[in-house]
């Protein structure tokens, strides 16, 4: 009974997390009535916070190793908790991305200690499989769920109650994981927490994060991006050795010599680069192309968010059981590459409607629901258990990245289709569904790859 509450609490953040970056967009345009703000602010509401999450997440994720589990959970989560309070009561569109910012911060510290924590609390790895299964899939359901409740939220009560509904449920959390959570053992030896080098990453993830967001705007300052492209080189170079040589590095590079981290990671960003932009099409081709309204969207998409739910908790689990991790990966990266496709069909086709719902049912509904676990499961399982946090700060670091790789590329794909007169929904499409077939490809390469039950990294990173 202890470890289901346990995990119910590290799902209720993970779940609060998703959903919190997809429940904004439909939200948006409330938002920028309220601000008055142009466009161009749009996507910082939604970028800063990604900014500050791929920032810290590492640091967080070696945190947890370090100054303890539930120390950095319930950090975490309290700062989530305080600064969704904040947000609903902004006043301003600037303290409004202050808030946005220390959510990030928040969720960076919070979900790599809820890995950690459930690889603690399920020691079978039957078991440690199913829950972290379970976790992933709750992140799928809050995606699916956010984009559905967004515009009924907002339509109803306002665009506050998007960051009010985080409070009395992430409070309930904090409540449960004070009382249910085993305190942090003290470490016999304990390790410095090397604060620099938890500065250079985060200062490494904020650059890497920004020049990605900003590869569609190198023409209008190419001497800025050039330098930050330099510091960014140098400061990773030095970032490197440093971590080499240090008696107690933030990264333990031998962590992607064990089998299945390189594979996870990659997955989580390719989906990352798939469905962040999906959403932020999806969002404009149902209020701009199909003339719903915020509230209209919501109701339409409510159904799918329901349904995802349905396939984490009774199909998955036989999915793993039937065709493993991997080859379920594969299932669902097909969900997302089929959505896209649907996608395309339903704006150059008389019958919108059905194509773009076949295409939530793909994404939403499906694909989300059964990659995300996957991607997560493959990027940590075979990692000692010293070294989760650390993993599942890269996982996220790398889903993060991903996703403003995506809406980058995409929203450049996008410009080029405005300058050479082509169609930008097919254009910026298509580009999706490329980065869906390599998602698909990169797994089906590691399945085809022969494995040994555990690498000698393993044994390594565990002594």
């Amino acid at each position: 009974m202890r470890h289901r509450i346990i995990l119910t609490v590290a799902c209720l953040a993970i779940f609060f997390e998703a959903l919190d970056v997809s429940v904004l967009n439909m939200a948006l345009p409330a938002m920028e009535q309220y601000f008055h703000f142009g466009p161009d602010a749009i996507q910082w509401v939604q970028t800063v916070y990604v900014l500050m999450y791929a920032g810290f997440v590492l640091l967080g994720g070696r945190l947890s190793d370090t100054a303890g589990r539930k120390k950095m959970f319930m950090t975490g989560a309290a700062l989530f908790l305080l600064s969704s309070l904040c947000a609903g009561f902004s006043l301003s569109f600037g303290w409004l991305l202050t808030c946005r910012a220390l959510q990030g911060a928040g969720v960076a510290l919070a979900i790599p200690a809820a890995m950690a924590i459930i690889s603690h609390t399920f020691t079978d790895p039957a078991e440690k499989n199913r829950a972290f299964g379970i976790f992933g899939a709750m992140a799928g359901i809050g995606f699916a769920t956010g984009l559905a409740i967004g515009g009924l939220i907002s339509a109803l009560w306002g665009w506050q109650w998007v960051f009010f509904i985080n409070v009395p449920v992430i409070g309930m959390v904090l409540l449960l994981a004070w009382y249910y959570i085993p305190a942090d053992v003290k470490a016999v030896h304990p390790q410095r927490n090397n604060l620099l080098s938890g500065i250079l990453i985060t200062t490494l993830m904020l650059l890497a994060a920004w020049l990605i967001h900003d590869l569609g705007n190198v023409g209008k300052h190419p001497a800025l991006f050039a330098g930050l492209l330099f510091i960014f080189s140098v400061t990773g170079i030095y970032f490197v050795r440093r971590e080499r040589v240090h008696a107690s590095p933030l990264v333990d590079f031998r962590l992607f010599r064990v089998q299945g981290v390189i594979t996870g990671n990659v997955g989580a960003l390719l989906l990352g680069s798939v469905f962040l932009p999906y959403i932020f099409l999806l969002t404009l081709y149902l209020q701009q192309e199909l003339h719903f309204s915020s509230w209209q969207a919501g109701l339409a998409l409510f159904p799918f968010s329901i349904l995802s739910g349905i396939v984490s908790k009774f199909v998955l689990p036989k999915l793993f059981h039937r065709w493993g991790i991997t080859r379920t990966g594969i299932i669902g990266n097909s969900c997302m590459l089929a959505g896209i496709l649907f996608f395309v069909l339903s704006y150059f086709t008389p019958w919108p409607l059905i194509f773009i719902f076949c295409a939530v049912l793909s994404i939403n509904a499906l694909g989300m629901a059964v990659t995300f676990p996957c991607v997560t499961i493959l990027a940590i399982q075979h990692v000692p258990e010293t070294q989760h946090g650390l993993a599942s700060g890269v996982n996220g670091t790398a889903n993060a990245l991903g996703g403003g790789l995506g809406l980058s590329l995409t929203g450049l794909m996008m410009q080029l289709a405005a300058t050479y007169h082509w169609n930008s929904y097919g254009t910026g499409l298509t580009v999706l569904a490329i980065v869906a077939m390599a998602a698909v490809f990169q797994l089906y390469r590691f399945l085809r790859r022969p494995h040994r039950a555990a690498m000698p990294a393993y044994a390594e990173l565990s002594s």
